[in-house]
Order: structure tokens, then sequence, then C-alpha cells
């Protein structure tokens, strides 16, 4: 299972708690209407804008190879290269 899968609902989750906080402040605030569903916009889409750059960070970062990993992969890769030519050349 790779990581879009298992963040599908991430963005869904943050925008929708991010709207309930809204609704929530401006009816302790007493906001008109139109005030409260032009915030309540607003919120929407800049939450929505910054879970989906988190979530391409995050997707990148998870993707991303450790150093350390890259330099067993070298390794395991030059041995291979001797293991070939010494069997080439017929040595052991």
């Amino acid at each position: 299972m790779d990581f879009k899968e298992k963040s599908r609902n991430i963005r869904s989750v943050i925008v929708l708690l991010a709207a309930f906080i809204t609704l929530i402040l401006n009816i302790k605030y007493k906001r008109t209407l139109i005030t409260s569903l032009l915030i309540l916009l607003t919120i929407i889409i800049i939450f929505f804008i910054i879970s989906s750059i988190a979530i391409r960070l995050v997707e990148k970062i998870m993707n991303m190879e450790r150093p350390g990993d890259v330099f067993a992969a070298e390794q395991d890769i030059e041995a291979g290269n001797e293991e070939t030519s010494d069997t080439m050349t017929g040595e052991e």
C-alpha cells in the first residue's frame, strides 16, 4: 500500500476540521450569515492549499532514498561487478 492510498482522506479531514472550528468561532462571536460564509469559504480554500502542499512534501520525503541505502546499493553493485570480472577471467 503506497502513501497515496494511506493519505487519501487526510486532506479532507484537515479541511473539515478547520471549517468546523471556523463555524464554532463564528457562532461564538455572533457574526452575520454572509460574513461567516465568506470566512468559511476563505478558510476552506486556504487549508485545502496548505494540506495539498503538505501532502506533496511528505510524499516526496517518503520517496527519497536514504544516504545509507544509496551507499549500500553502490557497494552491492561494485561487489556484483567484481564477481562478474572474476568469473570472466577464471579467477576465484
